[in-house]
């Protein structure tokens, strides 16, 4: 039923694995900054997700894709280190 409701939504060429990942992604992204306390990762993800949408056509897809998912992962990474050295 979930992979039904996702696939109609999606364009035909569009690939389902790596979509599922930048919304799980996305969503961890979120859920964890707004946990520890960073109200800011709305504002960060809104331009990520800004910026992204510049370029339209089908070959920047690739490279927004990894622009997302690079910069998301690296802001992740940088609030839990941060978390983590609160600990001690």
């Amino acid at each position: 039923m979930y992979h039904f409701l996702i696939s109609k939504n999606m364009n035909p060429g569009e690939k389902r694995g790596i979509s599922i990942f930048k919304g799980v992604l996305e969503r961890l992204f979120l859920i964890t900054g707004i946990l520890l306390g960073y109200p800011q990762v709305i504002i960060a993800f809104g331009a990520l997700k800004i910026g992204t949408r510049f370029r339209n056509s089908e070959k920047g897809k690739v490279s927004d894709d990894y622009f997302l998912i690079g910069n998301l992962v690296s802001l992740l990474a940088v609030m839990l280190f941060i978390w983590v050295l609160g600990f001690f």
